[in-house]
């Protein structure tokens, strides 16, 4: 009776622990749990950052009137380039004309002395001429390194501008303008032509003063031949 008893608890140990066996082989297993650092997403989808490049349509309507209302323009620039000077711009295509301010006295009694720039964003190139009634020897002096010598314009500001939030609107230099928080800094923007007129970056102030749209002739920006 005693083997009998002893062999029937036997059999139940024996069916108890094959149960158990077979539950932990048919638990799966986190995988991704087991490793540290690691979190599951929910739903089992992946976080995205929002998108930063973000330019209401608003102020997109205003900047995309730059390529539709102008042709060319002319003003005077004031930035970390120019000291304390303002530098007279004419832009028209990719040809650029600008004039530092000149030594007079060198120009006078130095050959070499120039007092204007022109500068091809297509062909990359920057001329240093003097033309100046002054100057002693005019015509082509040098040819420039085209990026030491290459000033953004406004529209290169554009160009510069992926994300754009309008803060407000002031008068600047007259002109009624549109004041952006951008990627590139605080910019001020005409509220007609959409152009730059003002911007600040990296504690620099960027001034194009006296702008006028459309009236710069390809003679104002293109070197006079010899």
């Amino acid at each position: 009776m005693n083997n009998r008893i002893i062999i029937m608890l036997m059999a139940f140990s024996l069916i108890f622990i094959y149960g158990c066996a077979q539950t932990a082989e048919k638990t799966p297993v986190n995988e991704k749990a087991q490793e540290p650092g690691k979190t599951e997403s929910v739903a089992g989808t992946e976080e995205k950052a929002p998108s930063v490049n973000v330019i209401s349509p608003e102020v997109k309507e205003l900047l995309d009137n730059a390529k539709s209302k102008v042709k060319s323009m002319r003003y005077s620039y004031k930035g970390p380039e120019t000291a304390d000077f303002y530098y007279q711009f004419y832009v028209k295509g990719n040809k650029i004309k600008y004039l530092p301010i000149p030594d007079y006295k060198t120009i006078d009694i130095d050959e070499d002395a120039y007092d204007t720039v022109y500068v091809d964003k297509g062909l990359e190139t920057a001329l240093a001429y003097c033309d100046d009634r002054k100057c002693r020897v005019k015509g082509q002096k040098a040819e420039l390194n085209y990026d030491d010598a290459y000033i953004l314009t406004p529209l290169d500001w554009l160009d510069k501008i992926e994300s754009a939030e309008k803060i407000g609107e002031e008068l600047i230099d007259k002109r009624s303008a549109w004041k952006l928080s951008t990627n590139a800094g605080i910019v001020w923007v005409d509220s007609f032509f959409g152009v730059p007129l003002r911007a600040e970056s990296s504690d620099n102030v960027y001034k194009f003063d006296k702008i006028s749209f459309n009236d710069v002739k390809d003679e104002d920006v293109t070197p006079s031949q010899p």
